[in-house]
């Protein structure tokens, strides 16, 4: 369940990570031609939310459990 979970979880990250990689397109310029540093404005946020989302589904002290 563990792996699962993890894996559900980085899928859902994909959006806020395709969202912040849009924007850091646009903050560097929106450029035309391709250069070596729009790698870290384009695929450095969406991997870093793939890899975080990843890491939070592996949690096992994950309490799913409501306070009352």
């Amino acid at each position: 369940m563990g792996v699962g979970r993890a894996i559900v979880f980085s899928v859902f990250a994909m959006i806020p990570g395709a969202l912040l990689s849009l924007l850091g397109w646009v903050l560097v310029g929106s450029p035309g031609h391709w250069n070596i540093s729009l790698y870290l404005a384009c695929y450095a946020p969406f991997l870093g939310c793939v890899v975080a989302g990843f890491f939070i589904g592996l949690r096992t002290n994950f309490d799913s459990g409501v306070e009352v």
